[in-house]
């Protein structure tokens, strides 16, 4: 799908969900900053950008095909049927890249373009086939920031990962991983997860991170647990193997507890324990076993979206390939 590889150095791959409106800044600090990188002006026949439209609810898509790409001779559109997720936008370019090197970041600017030639150096060397950034400091609300350091310290928990804690989107990878990449097939998509499951050779780099000036981010905490929910099913059975740990405790303890009633019985007679312990162990019990079904149907449910065998993403259209 991504035609000839190595036909172009560079692809950047950047997802799009209504914040079409950032996409002429982002191009137009690009522009500059690889005209100074490749050493010419006609930066389409060396790079190519392209935005991939996740679903979104407004006019992005008209404005990126009618405007971006006519002003840009390097931009192209990927528009999705609908709204299938970032990392998933992300996985529908890196299959129509055609660079020899590819590139993932957001049209935001945090990690600003003129980051990205930090990465590429590095990358060109050869040693590594994976690059990323990790941000020297972080200009993000307090909330933002600690839930992303709580997921990104779980989940490294729960598989045995080492992502950074303080990782950018920001990437550049070889054409060795990204092939390699375009043949997973699972539809839960954790970019980092995923990328430390493959292996190669990985590098990170010191990046500055840059506050956002226009618009909000989409990505709210609703979304971010129902995303972090989605990875942690996605690569770790550990909570499952919990419960069964959990079940075992409560088995024993209610084996003590019904010893005991017997040894109650034998040596002391008849005694009432009370209706008060009896309610309180009925509530317990019944409370742990909701737990387990709970998190077994997670991973039913999980199994499920994987087993229908339904295609990662849908094209509606594509403008400038």
């Amino acid at each position: 799908m991504h035609g000839d590889k190595g036909a172009l150095e560079y692809s950047f791959v950047i997802p799009i969900y209504n914040d079409a409106y950032l996409a002429n800044d982002f191009c137009e600090e690009f522009s500059r900053v690889f005209r100074e990188y490749l050493g010419t002006d006609a930066i389409e026949s060396r790079a190519e950008v392209i935005f991939v439209n996740d679903g979104s609810a407004d006019d992005s898509y008209v404005r990126l095909r009618d405007e971006i790409c006519a002003r840009y001779k390097f931009a192209k559109v990927i528009d999705l049927s609908r709204n299938f997720g970032q990392h998933i936008a992300i996985s529908c370019g890196y299959k129509y890249a055609r660079g020899r090197y590819v590139a993932a970041s957001n049209v935001d600017m945090e990690d600003p373009p003129g980051q990205f030639p930090l990465l590429l150096d590095v990358v060109r060397t050869g040693e590594y086939d994976f690059v990323g950034g990790r941000y020297r400091s972080r200009g993000v609300s307090w909330l933002n920031r600690t839930t992303s350091l709580l997921f990104s310290r779980l989940l490294n928990t729960l598989t045995g990962y080492e992502v950074p804690l303080d990782m950018a989107m920001l990437r550049v990878m070889d054409r060795s991983f990204i092939d390699a990449y375009n043949q997973l097939v699972e539809r839960s998509r954790y970019l980092p997860g995923l990328e430390s499951w493959l292996g190669f050779r990985k590098t990170w780099v010191l990046i500055e991170h840059r506050p956002r000036t226009r618009g909000r981010s989409s990505f709210n905490l609703r979304r971010r647990f129902a995303f972090a929910i989605g990875a942690i099913l996605s690569f770790s059975d550990l909570p499952l193997r919990i419960t069964v740990v959990a079940g075992g405790l409560i088995t024993l303890i209610g084996t003590v507890m019904s010893l005991a009633l017997i040894a109650s019985r034998i040596f002391l007679g008849d005694v009432q324990l009370g209706f008060t312990t009896t309610v309180s162990a009925i509530v317990f019990m019944g409370g742990a076993q909701m737990i387990v079904i709970g998190v077994a149907s997670l991973y039913v449910g999980h199994i499920l979206r994987e087993v229908q065998g339904r295609p990662l993403f849908v094209v509606r259209d594509t403008h400038g390939f």
